[in-house]
């Protein structure tokens, strides 16, 4: 048979070809801070593995690593991975990646041998060690790597079955492994800010934790996420994502309790609990929906209960809840703690106290605005306006100053990265997607914050009209405008005496206490200024609001 006709079928292999350069990678890696010792040091890996190349005429093209990573897990290093994904997808290849010891390659046993097969065989690069000359280019030397890389994961499992018992007794004894979370600073002997280092491990709440208790303490009086971070943002400047608040309020950390996964149980920490037991508690029951199966149907707002989580006990504090008893139909509020009891909330002829909601209507008819005052308040809503418009305009102009500072550095960048031949592009796209990034952000806040108000005599004339009439607008509006009249005239609630059902505000809106103003103006015989309370933010609210009640 000839043999030779067969050859046009024969089928080729897939085995990279290896390079056959004189240039190398180094990688360099220690596993934590506390290996100083020379052999063991970044500086000493890399002029080792500089010495092997001189002396073996390799040139040295690329470094990485030279930092601080773990050797738990390949792909969880990020260098490590950065190097792998380098290397795979390089035009030209090099002809080895150099390491003084193999340990800092890896120490996954059976899955780094896998790893330096894929480098070899599929993509075509060598392995060297360079503290002994080993190298995967001869098959004894590759095999004695093999068993180098099975001995590190040994020395890893010995490793941990020294130390896990011992990190187990560190944390029934009431102390923490890691980073604190936010609103906590921890001193010890190995926290990476050298200013807070001590012997014996200390952690303190600080500053950001007295304002993280305020958020605690809100959400434990019902109030929702996205009011908390608003209002975090708007009193203390104190910028938290919705994905981390949601998270805080699931942390026994706050309460001074560890739960971490070596423990056998919970176990009660060292540290100064930020919330107490009870708020945690009352979070916990709103985050679970508090299932109750009595003989009421629980709402937290309904069109008969527009005041549930809004008013609150002045006996105990804590924010009114509502229910509808099923049999009767009828509409209660009730105090979580039974300190003020059940509140009827509709006025019949059998009730022996008025309801909440019309003791509200008698509250809210207060601040409805005399005709004859409506010029004075329509000056008064003016010179706000205009105070108003003065901050937005210094507020855009600090924007916009560094909107066009951020876009001069994006140039830069961009013009340095074209220009340079060795520019790395993984440091060039994370630095212009964080430029790109600002500048979306102030793009946005300059276009949610108008220096002016486009419709600014209709807001006036609505909110003056509003004004006149302040308790049948409430009364006659469906439970999306009670809601937004309530949380924009009183921003933080109201305490109800459940007693008498009077009325004690907490803070007030800058429109009601203009009127208040007025009101006392008008009374007083001393031709004096009014003087202004209340917050202005509230009462130029209608930027991206209906135009109706001026921001209402």
């Amino acid at each position: 048979m000839d043999l030779n006709k067969f050859y046009r079928y024969k089928k080729n292999g897939k085995v990279q070809a290896l390079s056959k350069s004189k240039e190398i990678w180094m990688y360099t890696r220690v596993s934590s801070k506390e290996q100083t010792k020379k052999k063991y040091s970044i500086e000493g890996q890399i002029n080792n593995i500089r010495d092997y190349a001189r002396l073996h005429g390799y040139t040295i093209t690329k470094e990485h690593g030279g930092t601080y990573e773990s050797a738990t897990g390949d792909f969880t290093r990020k260098e490590f991975k950065q190097l792998f994904d380098s290397v795979k997808k390089a035009r030209r290849k090099p002809y080895a990646i150099a390491i003084k010891f193999i340990s800092r390659f890896s120490r996954s046993g059976g899955g780094a041998i896998s790893l330096v097969e894929e480098l070899v065989n599929n993509v075509g690069v060598h392995l060297i060690e360079t503290s002994t000359g080993l190298t995967t280019k001869d098959e004894k030397d590759r095999l004695e790597i093999y068993d180098k890389l099975l001995a590190s994961k040994r020395e890893n499992m010995v490793r941990l079955e020294r130390t896990l018992p011992a990190l187990k007794d560190f944390l029934e004894d009431g102390f923490w492994l890691g980073r604190p979370p936010k609103g906590y600073t921890m001193f010890g002997e190995r926290v990476t800010n050298f200013e807070n280092r001590r012997e014996g491990q200390k952690i303190e709440i600080n500053e950001v934790g007295k304002i993280l208790r305020k958020a605690w303490k809100w959400k434990a009086e019902g109030m929702t996420d996205a009011d908390i971070r608003y209002k975090l943002l708007d009193k203390f400047h104190y910028k938290i994502s919705k994905q981390n608040l949601s998270a805080m309020w699931r942390k026994p950390f706050y309460v001074g309790v560890n739960t971490n996964a070596m423990l056998d149980a919970p176990v009660k920490g060292n540290w100064p609990p930020l919330v107490t037991e009870k708020i945690w508690d009352q979070v916990q029951k709103r985050l679970d929906g508090g299932n109750r199966k009595s003989g009421y149907e629980k709402a937290p707002v309904s069109k008969h209960r527009p005041l549930t989580g809004f008013i609150y006990c002045s006996q105990c504090g804590a924010a009114i809840t509502s229910y509808i008893a099923k049999k009767k139909q009828v509409h209660y509020y009730k105090c979580q703690h039974g300190k003020g009891g059940n509140m009827n909330a509709y006025t019949t002829p059998r009730s022996r106290k008025p309801g909440v909601n019309n003791s509200f209507i008698e509250f809210l008819s207060k601040f409805d605005l005399d005709n004859s005052k409506r010029r004075l308040l329509q000056a008064q809503i003016e010179k706000l306006i205009d105070e108003h418009t003065n901050e937005k305009k210094n507020s855009a102009r600090v924007l916009k100053k560094e909107l066009n500072t951020l876009e001069l550095k994006l140039d830069k960048v961009n013009e340095k990265f074209l220009l340079s031949d060795s520019a790395d592009e993984s440091t060039y796209e994370k630095v212009k997607t964080q430029l790109e990034n600002d500048i979306r952000r102030i793009k946005s806040q300059l276009e949610d914050n108008p220096e002016k108000l486009s419709n600014q005599v209709d807001l006036i004339n609505s909110a003056l009209d509003f004004c006149q009439n302040i308790s049948a607008h409430w009364a006659s509006g469906d439970i999306h405008q009670k809601l937004k009249i309530q949380k924009t005239l009183f921003p933080e609630g109201l305490v109800i005496n459940p007693e008498t059902r009077q009325y004690r505000t907490k803070k007030i809106n800058g429109l009601l206490s203009a009127i208040g103003d007025i009101a006392r103006d008008s009374e007083s015989k001393d031709n004096k200024k009014s003087h202004r309370k209340g917050g202005l933010s509230y009462l130029v609210a209608g930027t991206g609001l209906e135009p109706v009640t001026f921001g209402l």
